[in-house]
């Protein structure tokens, strides 16, 4: 007897065989998993081990409009801040104000600066100072050393 594979049975038998493969698969063993290497230290940054890689997501995202001067703009963007072990519950204690600083200064910012790679990275310069400048304000000198890096993982403008 023969059989007419047409697209009906195609389709089956790649759902079965998917399905057995599945069932094949031993229990304990998970799909590989990639991870990028340790990014080599930037200027101001620690050593490169693993254990320094933890980011602190200063979210929600960042809305404000910037350079005052005729039609509104905006400015949205998210930020994300490289920190020592043990410094996220500091930084959870003074969101609010962090926040409040590095909005502030995103609303300072002309246009010129933000569409261009020098001014932003002027812009995270001065980012991550603020938010050092504000930890030693509130926690005392040396506070800002739990701060490595600051990083803006979106920035979107609307002229």
């Amino acid at each position: 007897m023969t059989r007419i594979f047409n697209a009906k049975n195609k389709l089956w038998f790649a759902a079965t065989g998917l399905a057995t493969a599945l069932c094949l698969t031993p229990v304990g063993l998970t799909p590989p998993v990639w991870a990028a290497a340790a990014p080599a230290p930037e200027d101001g940054e620690a050593g490169s081990g693993m254990a320094n890689l933890i980011y602190y997501n200063l979210g929600p995202s960042f809305i404000t409009n910037y350079d005052g001067a005729g039609r509104l703009k905006y400015l949205k963007t998210d930020v994300s801040v490289r920190i020592q072990p043990g410094s996220a519950p500091v930084l959870e204690r003074h969101l609010p104000y962090i926040r409040n600083r590095l909005v502030t200064l995103l609303s300072k910012q002309l246009e010129e600066d933000l569409t261009s790679i020098r001014g932003k990275e002027q812009l995270r310069a001065d980012a991550i100072s603020e938010i050092k400048q504000s930890l030693d304000l509130l926690e005392g000198p040396g506070a800002s050393s739990q701060i490595i890096n600051l990083y803006f993982t979106s920035f979107v403008i609307q002229r």
